[in-house]
């Protein structure tokens, strides 16, 4: 697995102004975890006005879908709960409109928090939601995080730094 390097992405999500929750590894790695991971999951706000510059910056990216490469994202697929797995020029982009029990983006706001990375402000999941949702899944991926996830965790407390 070649890890990605998210600043690209992210840099184009800040520069449209897209209002999206960084979830998954990124999330973790960028607070300190030492995960590898392939892509860059975000669940975005499902707004008409966000799903514009979400699709503007998904055809800037030459997003496709991973599946069908032949496909590029529309309006009604950003407008979904569902899964849209996208591969770009900068790597692979997992838009979610919600991920488990149905949570969007208003119901992760509560567990996000605001991260300032490289001069932008990057909103993502919190490392102990993130640890909440992979003790709870079933994925094997998943499962095989929680023991860093408690670590990087333990060591932030222990440090004072959260």
């Amino acid at each position: 697995m070649t890890p990605v390097e998210p600043g690209p992405i992210l840099k184009q999500l800040a520069l449209a102004d897209v209002s999206y929750i960084l979830v998954g590894g990124t999330a973790a790695v960028l607070q300190g975890s030492p995960l590898l991971t392939a892509d860059v999951d975000i669940v975005h706000e499902r707004t008409p006005e966000n799903i514009e510059r979400l699709l503007n910056v998904t055809n800037a990216l030459n997003g496709r879908y991973r599946s069908r490469p032949d496909l590029k994202p529309e309006t009604h697929h950003l407008a979904s709960t569902g899964h849209n797995l996208l591969m770009t020029d900068f790597g692979p982009l997992d838009v979610l409109g919600a991920i488990e029990e149905g949570r969007d983006y208003y119901a992760l706001l509560p567990y996000s928090q605001e991260v300032a990375l490289k001069g932008q402000n990057v909103r993502m999941l919190k490392l102990e939601f993130l640890l909440e949702l992979k003790e709870k899944s079933s994925h094997a991926k998943d499962r095989n995080a929680v023991d860093y996830l408690r670590a990087v965790i333990e060591e932030k407390r222990r440090s004072g730094g959260g």
